[in-house]
């Protein structure tokens, strides 16, 4: 139904009306508590299965004539955008870049930038030019920019031929805001579970707020992959005022 040649506005138009028509209002309402910082009537309620199936028939068309006129008002617009992206075989690292700094503007929530994150699998075929390029989004104040960086290397990154830079990089960030703090506390929690060594000498000696220190660790003690007596040592090294 979607697999196009091309796309028009109308053709546009009739992806979002399809998506209205199939709305699942009562998992719309649930959605909606789940991203608390997006307007609940900017959620369809469409369940992602079925936008993996319409953004798997839309990467068989013209996958970035899609893009090209996708639009943001509603949140599965940039789900499925997100996931069209994921899909497409890039030319070049220059063409991937270009992808990704299209679409990194239209993160407004932590589900599109978490979401859009583990589907970005081209990013391990420019793996270490991408390394060196997301330094750069750790420099915009802006925290779904930021948020994004972390959220990459957390799933691309956490690698003995990273780590130590990894590392490097969240202790250069020292942010208050929500989904910056939870998504560094996120990333050393899984680095810790994978590089365990590096970790945990990083947090003996780290540059981190207090707010974010204690979340990671919370993070690593609420994990299947540490063990007890890890836990039982991690837990002496929360900060207290």
């Amino acid at each position: 139904m979607f697999t196009l040649d091309s796309w028009s506005a109308d053709d546009y138009d009739n992806l979002t009306e399809y998506l209205k028509s199939n709305a699942d209002l009562k998992y719309r309402d649930f959605h909606s508590s789940l991203v608390p910082d997006t307007e609940s009537n900017s959620i369809i309620g469409i369940r992602m299965p079925i936008m993996r199936k319409i953004a798997k028939e839309i990467s068989k068309g013209n996958a970035r004539e899609f893009l090209d006129i996708s639009q943001t008002e509603y949140y599965e617009q940039r789900i499925i955008s997100a996931l069209v992206m994921g899909l497409i075989k890039t030319e070049s690292f220059d063409d991937f870049v270009s992808l990704v700094n299209a679409f990194v503007p239209k993160i407004n929530n932590w589900a599109v930038c978490d979401g859009f994150c583990a589907g970005l699998k081209e990013v391990n075929k420019y793996k270490k030019e991408f390394f060196d390029f997301l330094s750069n989004y750790l420099e915009i104040k802006n925290e779904w920019y930021i948020r994004f960086a972390f959220v990459i290397m957390l799933n691309y990154y956490l690698e003995s031929e990273f780590i130590d830079d990894v590392l490097a990089r969240c202790d250069s960030v020292n942010s208050d805001k929500y989904y910056i703090l939870m998504a560094q506390a996120w990333m050393l929690a899984t680095a810790y579970a994978k590089q365990k060594e590096k970790t945990h000498k990083y947090f003996l000696n780290n540059n981190l707020n207090d707010a974010t220190f204690n979340k990671a660790i919370q993070k690593c003690i609420e994990s299947r992959r540490v063990t007890d007596d890890d836990k039982k040592f991690l837990r002496t090294l929360k900060r207290h005022k």
